[in-house]
């Protein structure tokens, strides 16, 4: 009597092939994927920033495509700046559908905590082509001397 190794992949593909139609298979590989993907990409939006030092300020570029800029806000609030709003999936008409969503979308909040040295009452920001700059100025830093006496 001849021993056969139980191989668990192609039992699998066996019941698969022989059991449940491949069309079945493909329909229902097809509504998990999709509805997975659509879910992840609606709820971890997180966009891509930069942070550049220049000599006299710091600029946060963050990447906001098919952004407004009516849809972003920007708070600083004691050391911190906080940059947040919503990209939205764009509705599709009647008798349209998308076949494959690569974008992320959703709310965002990114926080960042601000050096000591920033003039808070002269941040700047601008949008421009999908890309969020903010402009922080550098103040200059105050050198506190201490003389000490010796006794």
């Amino acid at each position: 009597m001849t021993m056969l190794k139980f191989k668990p992949a192609v039992a699998k593909d066996f019941f698969r092939d022989t059991v449940v139609p491949a069309h079945v298979m493909s329909l229902i590989d097809t509504v998990f994927n999709d509805s997975v993907a659509r879910f992840e990409r609606n709820v971890f939006f997180t966009p891509r920033v930069d942070v550049l030092e220049k000599q006299n300020s710091y600029e946060i570029h963050l990447a906001l495509p098919g952004m407004k800029k009516e849809e972003i806000q920007i708070e600083v609030e004691a050391e911190k700046i906080t940059i947040s709003g919503e990209r939205k999936l764009s509705e599709t008409n009647t008798g349209e559908k998308f076949h494959l969503v690569e974008n992320y979308y959703g709310k965002f909040s990114r926080t960042f905590t601000l050096p000591e040295n920033i003039d808070k009452s002269a941040i700047e920001a601008s949008f421009e082509h999908g890309v969020l700059t903010i402009v922080l100025n550098k103040t200059e830093a105050k050198q506190v001397k201490n003389t000490i006496s010796i006794k």
